[in-house]
């Protein structure tokens, strides 16, 4: 939506186009697009070089490819179908790189790229981060919403007060990309609170809201500005809204504060029951202690919450999952949630299991599926189990007293009615931490089963 904006603020042409199984050629032939562009995430990037390949063939576009798989894997450049790749927060460059291609200028030394010069691989630095948020357009929403009545009409709508993220989770891309641009600017930033609740009111009154989601890594960081948000966001949203926070910077006041403002939910992270595994293994030295804390506060506050969690990290035991089903249950969570851990290349965690072996000798970075839903790339004697459990973490937090049949169940292979069970808890913790209706939640539950039980887009 940045890109676009900006890229229409200066004269350029704009069109997405958003595919299923099955190829939209049709939309892409009538548009005769210059420049075809993919935003990709490590697991989707086999679909998108498969569908660059074949746009390759077919078309005289330039593709480019960005996103998180080209900023942590820029080597993905070197596939045949790649004519250039960005890097992190790329905005302004690829507007450089757009008017260069307006005027005919050569685009071979454009920060944040790696680009082929025939048999010649540039690598650019990448710029500096961009200092003041507000200085971009507003987010084009209007790519997503004019063509596309799915996401118009979905009831429940994104938005992002600011960058980055000061802590360094093992499992995260977060501490990477910081290493990225060290020296280059100031990692965590903000829109101005005015700017956020201009375009929050901007989006409900053109296209409908029900439910705001704030989508940033912690958006509780900043007291006087998470304050000044709040209080506005009061006076003139006045929506239910859900956010992501962190355990250890939750206190009472904001706990209060939150729900004064019309807070509906708020997810954290718990990751692992076992304070070792979480300090030591996933970077996250927070305590059981801090995690009850929390949890009291938002009881307190009567912020209905959602826990994350992983199955499957590297030395875990089964002791120790069973420890994450219990701390869950203290806790207090309405919404248990929790994936598989993935080892991600170029995360600390993932780097560490692909070179110890973990993830095995055939191990590559095609490895990584779709989803971290699905299944464990770690081999152990208990991996089975591990998936099984992932499947069944919500009925066995909210209901322990089938823990002792759930114990006999995860001994069984991995089978389909458990991601049924899973997609089902799945669909009811969206629907109820989310705000989201019965008729949403089928149509997107009908979007997500290929993705649940196939492992594909």
């Amino acid at each position: 939506m940045y890109l676009s904006a900006l890229a229409r603020q200066a004269g350029h042409e704009v069109r997405l186009v958003i595919e299923d199984a099955r190829p939209n050629n049709k939309a892409i032939r009538a548009f005769d697009p210059d420049i075809i562009a993919f935003s990709v995430t490590t697991g989707t990037h086999i679909w998108a070089l498969e569908r660059a390949t074949e746009l390759k063939q077919t078309g005289r576009a330039i593709i480019v490819m960005g996103g998180p798989h080209a900023t942590y894997y820029p080597e993905v450049i070197l596939h045949p179908a790649l004519d250039i790749i960005f890097r992190g927060e790329s905005e302004y460059p690829f507007l450089t790189f757009l008017d260069r291609l307006d005027h005919r200028i050569d685009w071979f030394d454009i920060p944040n790229t790696w680009v082929k010069d025939g048999p010649t691989l540039i690598r650019n630095a990448l710029s500096d981060l961009i200092e003041n948020l507000d200085d971009l357009p507003p987010p084009d929403r209007t790519v997503y919403y004019d063509p596309y009545p799915y996401f118009r009409n979905n009831e429940n709508k994104a938005f992002i007060s600011g960058r980055g993220c000061p802590f360094s989770c093992t499992y995260c891309s977060i501490a990477g990309l910081r290493e990225l641009y060290r020296g280059k600017g100031r990692f965590v930033r903000f829109h101005s609170p005015e700017r956020v609740i201009q375009e929050i009111v901007e989006v409900r009154d053109r296209y409908g809201l029900r439910t705001v989601i704030f989508q940033d890594d912690t958006f509780i960081i900043g007291n006087d500005r998470l304050e000044n948000l709040l209080s506005l966001y009061a006076r003139h949203v006045k929506l239910p809204f859900v956010c992501h926070i962190r355990a250890d910077l939750l206190t009472r006041n904001i706990a209060r504060d939150l729900k004064t403002a019309g807070c509906h939910s708020v997810d954290f992270g718990v990751e692992s029951g076992d304070e070792r595994l979480r300090a030591d293994v996933l970077g996250k030295p927070i305590t059981d202690e801090q995690l009850l804390t929390a949890a009291g506060y938002l009881h307190d506050a009567g912020i209905p919450f959602r826990t994350t969690n992983m199955f499957g990290l590297p030395g875990e035991t089964i002791d120790q999952a069973w420890h994450t089903v219990k701390l869950n249950q203290v806790l207090g969570t309405r919404f248990p949630s929790s994936s598989i851990y993935q080892p991600y290349p170029r995360t600390a965690l993932g780097d560490r299991v692909i070179e110890t072996g973990l993830a095995g000798k055939d191990y590559s970075v095609d490895s990584i599926g779709s989803t971290f839903f699905r299944t464990s790339l770690l081999d152990g004697k208990d991996k089975n189990s591990f998936i099984n459990l992932q499947k069944l973490f919500w009925p066995a937090v909210r209901f322990p007293s089938i823990n002792r049949i759930i114990r006999k169940m995860i001994l069984l292979r991995p089978n389909p009615v458990y991601e049924f069970i899973f997609l089902l808890c799945y669909a009811i913790n969206y629907a109820l931490s989310e705000r989201v209706s019965l008729r949403h939640v089928l149509n997107i539950g009908r979007r997500t089963a290929r993705t649940v039980f196939f492992g594909k887009l």
